[in-house]
């Protein structure tokens, strides 16, 4: 009987510590918030703010601006052995101070990191094709982080295209600006 009540106790315990774990997850974001916009962070000079010139101005209106930020390792890693692995996304070119023959390859790397990526969601498709099948053989419900997790790297492989040809285009235009440090 003493046992019962230990293991009962504990069982307790386990799902309050679970309970307190998944508030603190849950919260983590609002705790953070505060903490970035704590009176300590805000205490920086306007003055100081303004004259740091971190960002190189965009001379073209034509020019996209991209999000050039990697991606997590995982997004582009195989998952739940899927053996689905994410193609690096091609170099970054300066077309101001690329060659003709430089662009033309930059162009022609992103045809091929297209047809790559193609065939990298292609292979997470198939691979969640066949996991649901295979949930449906055995009656069992599919597993939705899975799903979800394999959405995500799909999505973001999408985002990663449109990256390439954005980052291509503007190499394509300023080499066609031929650097021309955009005087009017």
């Amino acid at each position: 009987m003493d046992m019962f009540n230990h293991e009962t106790m504990r069982q307790v315990v386990k799902k309050i510590g679970l309970g307190a774990a998944f508030v603190l997850v849950i919260a983590s974001p609002e705790i953070l918030h505060v903490a970035i916009a704590s009176p300590a962070a805000k205490s920086a000079p306007a003055a100081q703010a303004a004259s740091a010139n971190t960002f190189v101005p965009t001379c073209s209106a034509s020019q996209v601006v991209v999000d050039t930020r990697p991606d997590p390792a995982w997004v582009g890693a195989s998952f739940a052995h899927d053996n689905c692995w994410a193609p690096a996304m091609p170099a970054q070119l300066n077309g101001a101070t690329a060659t003709r023959e430089q662009i033309v390859a930059s162009m022609a790397a992103e045809k091929r990191y297209d047809l790559q990526s193609a065939a990298y969601q292609k292979c997470i498709s198939d691979y969640v094709v066949a996991r649901t099948a295979e949930a449906g053989k055995v009656k069992k419900p599919m597993d939705v982080a899975l799903v979800t997790i394999e959405d995500h790297r799909i999505a973001a492989s999408a985002n990663n295209e449109k990256k390439v040809a954005a980052l291509t285009g503007n190499a394509i235009e300023a080499f066609n600006e031929f650097g021309s440090q955009c005087d009017d």
